[in-house]
Formats: C-alpha cells, sequence, structure tokens
C-alpha cells in the first residue's frame, strides 16, 4: 500500500513539474503575400535569381531580386541561399529534397526582424521551372518570433 502511494506521489508531482509545450503566435492570422514569383537559373545551374513582391497588406509590395549560388556539394536550384535585406525584410531559402526525385521544394523564410514576424513561404522545383511565374500569387500565415 505504501508503495502504491509513493509512486502516485511520486507521478503527481512529476506532472505538475513537466515543462508546457512552447506556442508559437501566428500574429493574429495575418498573412503576407508573395507576389509574381518566378525563379530563373542559367543553363549551367551556377546561379538561380529569384524574383518576387512581398506584400503585407499595409503598403506597397517590396521588390526582392534574391541571388542563390550553387555550392560546393548542390547546384544553385538547390543550394540553400543566404540572407539578404530587402527593406524592413530578410529572405533566406533552404532546399529540400526529402520527398525523393522529382519533389524538391525550396522554403523562403521571410523575417521582419524589427516587429518579429516571419512567414514560410514553399515552392515545389516542379512550379519553378524554365523560368514560369508562379499564378496565382500566395499568401502565408505570419507567425511572432519570440
Amino acid at each position: 500500500m505504501k508503495f502504491a502511494t509513493t509512486l502516485l506521489t511520486l507521478c503527481a508531482s512529476s506532472a505538475l513539474a513537466a515543462p508546457t509545450a512552447y506556442a508559437v503566435s501566428t500574429a493574429a492570422a495575418k498573412e503576407w503575400t508573395l507576389q509574381g514569383v518566378k525563379r530563373a537559373c542559367d543553363a549551367a545551374d551556377t546561379t538561380c535569381v529569384w524574383y518576387f513582391g512581398i506584400s503585407t497588406g499595409s503598403d506597397d509590395a517590396i521588390p526582392a531580386v534574391y541571388v542563390v549560388n550553387a555550392t560546393e556539394s548542390a547546384p544553385a536550384s538547390q543550394a540553400n541561399g543566404s540572407p539578404t535585406a530587402f527593406g524592413a525584410y530578410t529572405i533566406i531559402s533552404g532546399w529540400s529534397g526529402q520527398f525523393g526525385p522529382g519533389e524538391g521544394f525550396t522554403t523562403i523564410s521571410v523575417v521582419d526582424y524589427a516587429n518579429k514576424l516571419i512567414a514560410y513561404p514553399a515552392y515545389r522545383d516542379a512550379e519553378l521551372g524554365n523560368g514560369t511565374t508562379v499564378s496565382p500569387d500566395r499568401s502565408y500565415p505570419v507567425q511572432s518570433l519570440p
């Protein structure tokens, strides 16, 4: 009986001390839109240039011309991009092939450090081929940074 009581007490006290999950705010469900997204890569796939506008809905879209270069381990179309500032926003990109051949995609982090906000637009390689402009424009939820 004492063992059961001791075990119950230990379980109850450890449950009270358990950390809570970190909640990410979606900043009042606000969305940002990337307008006219287009990726153009050179024939050797050593450089890709992304063209788009960042629209937060409050001002005119901020134009972005974002350059990603090939690395020793990846062609430009599959390379991670370096942080680049466009007005109040910093763009960083990362490519993933985790779903297998022909299913690659790039996630672009659009960060407003001053207001601690971020959005994660993503585009599949298949929709970016041959310098095609993605249509229609897409909106993405904005989250608060800690």
